[in-house]
């Protein structure tokens, strides 16, 4: 029996990762400060972290926003001292904006006026980082139901923004699947996901090991505002005098690695030599007695 038990120890220490485990492979999360976003003391705009997780055909990206009430010193919103809201998704209405570069590949970038991203917003990835190649936005948080959220992904084409074959919006309920679904935090919901297909990044050529460069913001749901805050800047997205509409030239980004998942070929495989393994070490115990 001992060498049974060993045997199949043996077996799932050689296990191809995602047979006994998730198929995707988890990044390691990504983190922001606390408390540093800027003209606002609400919590739904003070991103503080994320992770991106994919499989063979989904990215899935989760965003966190602030989970407790905290000091902000750098908000700049006068009167309300350092007082910052613990974030509640399903109350307040903001955009979030994710900005995507490539090594080699063109982007916009703050020349462009209003064309930096898709949305509008007065938000840009620095040309010397490539500018931004392509944009997810999440929109439409805020409504009890989550009947009206999801996310658009653009490209940006050379001289205008394209929008994917893939726009998803949620219509049904929320629930993980979903392209965009929210969970709790310390007291409210204060995380969202959203399951964006690897095939509207063509034209970055994703495949396994391909990195690409991002960082998320939030926004305001109009007009050209600015990012209140960004996932990769521990420090305030603007100095001095807060102004809705400044523009936000993004200098220093994050990055992720397209992980590789087992093929299913492999994992029959593996399945067929176990059960030939097991077959033999019977026919071995029954011959010892």
């Amino acid at each position: 029996m001992l060498k049974r038990i060993a045997l199949w120890s043996f077996f799932i220490c050689l296990a191809p990762a995602g047979v006994f485990a998730s198929i995707y492979q988890t990044a390691s999360p990504y983190t922001d400060t606390q408390g540093d976003s800027i003209g606002s003391v609400n919590g739904g705009r003070d991103i503080v972290g994320a992770t991106i997780t994919n499989n063979a055909t989904y990215l899935y990206i989760t965003v966190e926003v602030n989970p407790t009430a905290c000091s902000n010193t750098s908000s700049g919103v006068t009167g309300t001292g350092n007082n910052e809201t613990a974030a509640n998704i399903a109350t307040s209405s903001y955009d979030y904006l994710m900005g995507i570069t490539m090594t080699g590949v063109t982007g916009a970038t703050s020349a462009n006026g209003t064309l930096e991203n898709a949305y509008g917003r007065a938000i840009s990835i620095d040309s010397g980082l490539g500018g931004m190649t392509d944009m997810i936005g999440m929109f439409g948080l805020g409504t009890p139901s989550f009947t009206t959220e999801g996310f658009n992904d653009y490209v940006w084409s050379g001289t205008a923004w394209t929008v994917k074959s893939n726009v998803n919006t949620v219509t049904a309920a929320n629930a993980q699947g979903d392209s965009l679904y929210a969970s709790g935090g310390d007291t409210t919901d204060n995380t969202f996901t959203v399951v964006v297909p690897i095939a509207d990044f063509t034209n970055l050529g994703l495949t396994t090991g391909s990195t690409f460069e991002f960082d998320i913001y939030s926004s305001g749901t109009s007009g050209n505002q600015t990012a209140y805050d960004a996932l990769a800047n521990s420090s305030p997205t603007e100095t001095g005098t807060y102004n809705a509409t400044s523009n936000f030239n993004d200098l220093t980004l994050d990055s992720y690695t397209i992980q590789a998942v087992p093929e299913p070929a492999s994992i029959g495989l593996f399945g067929i030599m176990s059960l030939s393994l097991m077959k033999r070490f019977r026919l071995s115990e029954k011959s010892q007695k």
